[in-house]
């Protein structure tokens, strides 16, 4: 910011303009309460939600998730599938995820691959219902 002079070595806890958009952001992410905690102290999922804060903290026009839900229970999958949807309106989302019920609950539009080339683009519905996808992800044989 013009006119402030910044040192490189001065403690980020004393910038007040960081600290409100840090609490803002955990209060975003429900983590406020943790907020004395060290990462590697949080729960899986907890982490996860540290992670999409930082994210948010660019305050990025496009989110890039890679599976934010793999190895997390079904209540924890719940809650973040929740957090996803809460803090990308108005964004743009893209995520790389094997749960097609947290893809469907999350998607405008959505591109199915298998082994790396895409088979079909649609909307959910259209995901749902197409013969190619429900043989190669959800496991129901395609009748003509």
């Amino acid at each position: 910011v013009h006119g402030l002079q910044y040192s490189f070595w001065k403690f980020i806890d004393n910038d007040r303009v960081v600290r409100r958009e840090t609490e803002r952001l955990l209060e975003l992410v429900r983590l406020t309460a943790r907020a004395a905690i060290l990462a590697g102290e949080m729960a899986y999922s907890e982490q996860r939600s540290l992670e999409i804060a930082m994210t948010l903290a660019s305050d990025p026009q496009l989110i890039l998730l890679d599976e934010p839900m793999a190895g997390m229970a079904t209540e924890e999958t719940h809650y973040t599938a929740q957090l996803i949807r809460e803090v990308t309106k108005g964004r743009t989302l893209m995520i790389v995820e094997h749960d097609m019920d947290v893809v469907f609950s999350l998607s405008d539009r959505i591109s199915v691959l298998v082994y790396g080339q895409v088979i079909a683009t649609g909307t959910p519905d259209e995901i749902r219902n197409d013969a190619r996808v429900k043989e190669a992800y959800l496991g129901e044989e395609a009748h003509a």
